[in-house]
């Protein structure tokens, strides 16, 4: 029976979001740390002829009194000030005036030189990741043991069957292999890209994926296609891509000897290490890494904050190529067409300069406003420095609190520092997690601890209890755990299992 063909037209309303240049632009500028930062401004001072520094902001502070620093107050009103825009403002300057200090009372003291802070290894950097997900205990220990089973590329060398086996005879957690999998997903998610990988082409497809979720933007849609091609190539055709047979890809995708070439340059870029990318970028970090945040109080309860501004120069539009195109418009009838192609050049550089200024002050309000949510909702912590004062916090949290997308908030917090009277905390230290039972109770973990203690300490010595007793008891005072995650608890604390407790 032969078959017809034809035509039809039909319409579809779809919604998407996506981000702008500028807020992609803000995004990778909230993931730095001070120090990487500053050399991100430099990058572009050196790109942008348009882009033009002052003098550095901590010169500029040294002739600036503190009561000319606009005070964090309760009153509602904008600390920021308005400012006026137009097409091409004479000046786009941003320093210590954009921004309160954040205090309760009192003044800012003399600027202090801050100190360097090691951030440990690999391992460290990769659990500190942890803090954007809210994990069950067993989870967590799950997340950490696989962190630790990560080879020196950065790899998963065993099937989760395996993986699953050492968790119970070595950590006696006992797990299903879907619960391991699961929590691999999770590491697979942290940085960087392709971490927990079991194999090369696993490594190289985390990657690509990553790419493709981080693309929203529709003037990117020639770099998605490239990306969603490569998928296919890794995914479907990798013996191929492995033997380098690119006649047989060209024939089976439908490409050009051109486009084949441009997709196998493209995957080359990718890591296929990923453990080594990390420990170098460790290595850079622990030279390099200042505080962003500075935090002091004093006896009488008052918390002063303030940003760091390490080496980060004032910024401005260079006056000279502000000239440049209002001389073009005022001849704009008689200009030639490279003085027209000079204008637009000179206009999109101003344009550039002008977008990368403003990321760099929302970069500093938004840290502002994370730093400040966060003091006030650990205000008893900052005070006392006591881990038992700390109040259950979540990305969660900061987020309701600031305004923010919990995933701004995640940036903000992950790979930064604050130096809180003189002494350094990563600002995930200033979460605390609470965990669910099955039953959906939130149980803090120090007060399961003091009641384990407490338990123990009060049995009987000739007829210590089981850890199913001690569930029971638990229960009886209102705390409902799983015989497991008591017996977490109970080797935290170092408490021998019921053989060996008995008199």
């Amino acid at each position: 029976m032969p078959q017809s063909l034809s035509q039809t037209q039909s319409q579809k309303v779809e919604q998407q979001l996506r981000l702008s240049q500028q807020q992609l632009q803000l995004v990778k500028l909230l993931e730095m740390p001070i120090a990487e930062f500053e050399q991100q401004v430099k990058k572009e001072l050196m790109d942008n002829p348009a882009l033009e520094e002052g003098a550095p902001l901590d010169d500029l502070n040294e002739d600036t009194s503190s009561s000319d620093m606009a005070e964090f107050n309760d009153t509602g009103v904008d600390p920021y000030g308005d400012q006026e825009s137009g097409d091409y403002p004479d000046t786009l300057d941003y320093g210590d005036d954009d921004l309160p200090v954040y205090s309760s009372g009192g003044q800012e003291d003399a600027r202090r030189e801050l100190p360097m802070v090691d951030e440990g290894s690999f391992i460290e950097y990769l659990e500190s990741q942890m803090m954007n997900y809210e994990l069950a205990d067993d989870q967590e220990r799950i997340l950490k043991y696989l962190i630790g089973s990560l080879d020196h590329r950065g790899y998963i060398d065993r099937p989760v069957e395996a993986l699953t086996e050492e968790l119970t005879f070595k950590e006696y957690l006992y797990v299903t292999p879907q619960e391991v999998e699961d929590v691999l997903h999770i590491l697979q998610s942290f940085d960087p890209a392709g971490i927990g990988a079991r194999s090369t082409q696993e490594c190289l497809l985390l990657q690509i994926d990553r790419q493709l979720k981080s693309i929203e933007s529709s003037t990117h849609d020639y770099k998605q296609r490239m990306l969603q091609i490569e998928r296919t190539i890794i995914s479907e055709h990798y013996d191929l891509f492995l033997n380098k047979n690119k006649e047989r890809l060209k024939n089976k995708l439908g490409l050009s000897t051109l486009q084949i070439d441009a997709l196998f340059a493209d995957i080359k870029k990718l890591n296929v290490n990923p453990g080594f990318a990390l420990n170098e970028v460790a290595g850079e970090r622990a030279q390099t890494q200042i505080p962003d945040f500075i935090v002091e109080t004093d006896p009488e309860g008052e918390i002063q904050m303030r940003l760091s501004n390490g080496e980060v120069p004032r910024l401005h539009v260079s006056q000279d190529y502000i000239n440049q195109v209002k001389r073009f418009q005022n001849a704009r009838e008689k200009m030639t067409r490279g003085e027209k192609e000079g204008m637009a050049y000179t206009r999109q550089k101003i344009e550039a300069a002008q977008m990368f200024i403003e990321s760099v002050k929302q970069r500093r309000r938004t840290l502002y406003e994370t730093m400040k949510a966060i003091i006030d909702l650990q205000r008893a912590f900052f005070l006392t420095k006591d881990e038992n004062s700390k109040v259950r916090l979540v990305l969660e949290d900061v987020a309701k609190r600031t305004g923010f997308d919990v995933s701004t908030i995640s940036r903000v917090c992950n790979s930064k520092y604050a130096l809180l009277d003189g002494r350094i905390y990563p600002l995930s230290s200033f979460f605390k997690l609470t965990r669910k039972n099955a039953e959906g109770q939130e149980i803090d973990g120090r007060q399961v601890k003091m009641l384990l203690k407490e338990i123990v300490e009060n049995e009987d010595k000739r007829h210590p209890y089981s850890d199913d007793k001690i569930v029971e008891l638990m229960k009886e005072r209102g705390l409902t755990l799983a015989r497991r995650t008591v017996a977490k608890y109970r080797m935290d604390l170092g408490i021998p299992s019921v053989n060996g407790r008995h008199g």
